[in-house]
């Protein structure tokens, strides 16, 4: 299995001198493998250069693209990339729904007259989509398996095994719990270790250190400690440090891989921690991958059992905002205004999903989840908490 990045930069392009060696183009990488089978992860600003490059090899191309979510700096160089425009293309474009609006939805959008000259439907090659769950599905002989990650939007991630190796993919995403490794205590982050188990090459979202990161909690990305916690507990052999902040030219990023290297080796690690630099291209081996992570079809959509939410918060405007949105999905939803409202509210609806605000008038809207799990005896009841 051969990778490439073509950008390794987070929200913004950020080109110059200063950034020359880790590139200022935002994200994408190329998988290839031996049977030829071409995979491209996220749709930045790097996939114009990677489109570039395709020309230049034999067609036509069959090209499947996973994308992450659709923030803006994961599909801005769609529209660039000249392999779409040729009628010999196939492009299978995989990926989650956004808030309300289709996959086709969310990347013509940014194609309209208003913002570029050629509408998507205008493009001269032949585009699928498919929208995904978590679960795994087949691409040939390439598996890859999906997970959500705790993001602002709705985020996959990607681990994809293939000439028995293992690639996992992971941006945007920040840890469920702030608290320092080696041992994670909340449910989401043991999930996401899960996920990376084993894996040959972890490219993750490290965007922030672990001084920035207090700053910018909810956010939506990682600090590079946690990166290299999950990776040493998930035994992972290489790390790729990705998903680089605009404000980090390169010698911040050379600083920044230099200490989670040290980080490594001080926790006893042999895992290889390097920063995603823009146009490097290397081979990953693997001893084989272990049996399927997840045993349902991503392909499936699977609605929330019973279709039960509860809404905690003091603040009306959360409420009204879901209850905009909620209810065209078919779901019933109950609201409480604080921790100990929620729970007697709790124990008379028995709700399949709780979101809940992480302030509230009387506690930490996260110390009330567990309490909830217990009250229900749900232990896996779903909970989204509000920054």
């Amino acid at each position: 299995m051969h990778v490439r990045f073509w950008g390794t930069r987070g929200s913004i392009p950020t080109p110059g001198h200063r950034t020359a060696i880790y590139g200022g183009n935002t994200s994408c990488v190329e998988i290839r493998t031996s049977d030829g089978t071409n995979l491209v992860l996220d749709c930045g600003t790097g996939i114009r250069v990677l489109g570039l490059d395709m020309l230049r090899r034999p067609g036509p191309h069959r090209i499947h693209l996973l994308v992450g979510h659709t923030h803006w700096d994961h599909i801005q160089g769609f529209p660039f990339f000249t392999p779409a425009f040729l009628p010999g293309t196939e492009l299978n474009i995989y990926g989650s729904a956004a808030f309300q609006r289709s996959l086709e939805d969310s990347l013509s959008g940014q194609m309209q007259y208003s913002y570029f000259p050629v509408k998507l439907q205008d493009l001269a090659s032949r585009i699928h989509y498919t929208e995904l769950e978590e679960g795994f599905f087949r691409i040939g002989d390439v598996l890859v398996e999906t997970q959500y990650l705790n993001h602002t939007a709705p985020t996959i991630a990607y681990r994809i095994s293939a000439d028995e190796a293992t690639v996992a993919y992971i941006t945007d995403h920040e840890p469920f719990w702030n608290s320092p490794g080696p041992a994670f205590h909340h449910p989401g982050d043991q999930r996401h270790i899960e996920f990376l188990e084993g894996a040959d090459l972890v490219i993750h979202d490290a965007q922030y250190t672990s001084e920035e990161y207090r700053t910018k909690v909810g956010w939506g990305h990682s600090p590079g400690d946690y990166v290299t916690d999950v990776a040493i507990a998930a035994q992972v052999g290489r790390l790729a440090l990705f998903h680089h902040d605009p404000t980090h030219d390169d010698d911040a990023l050379k600083r920044i891989e230099e200490s989670q290297r040290e980080r490594a080796r001080s926790a006893g690690s042999k895992l290889d921690v390097f920063a995603a630099a823009e146009g490097v291209g290397f081979d990953i081996s693997g001893h084989g991958w272990g049996k399927t992570i997840l045993e349902v079809s991503a392909l499936d959509r699977r609605p929330i059992a019973g279709g039960r939410v509860m809404i905690v918060t003091g603040h009306q405007s959360d409420v009204a905002a879901l209850e905009q949105v909620l209810p065209d999905d078919g779901l019933l939803i109950t609201s409480a205004t604080g921790g100990k409202v929620a729970l007697e509210t709790a124990a008379a609806t028995s709700p399949d999903l709780v979101i809940i605000n992480s302030k509230l008038r009387d506690s930490d809207g996260a110390s009330f989840i567990q309490p909830l799990r217990n009250l229900l005896s749900k232990p896996d009841l779903p909970a989204i908490l509000l920054n």
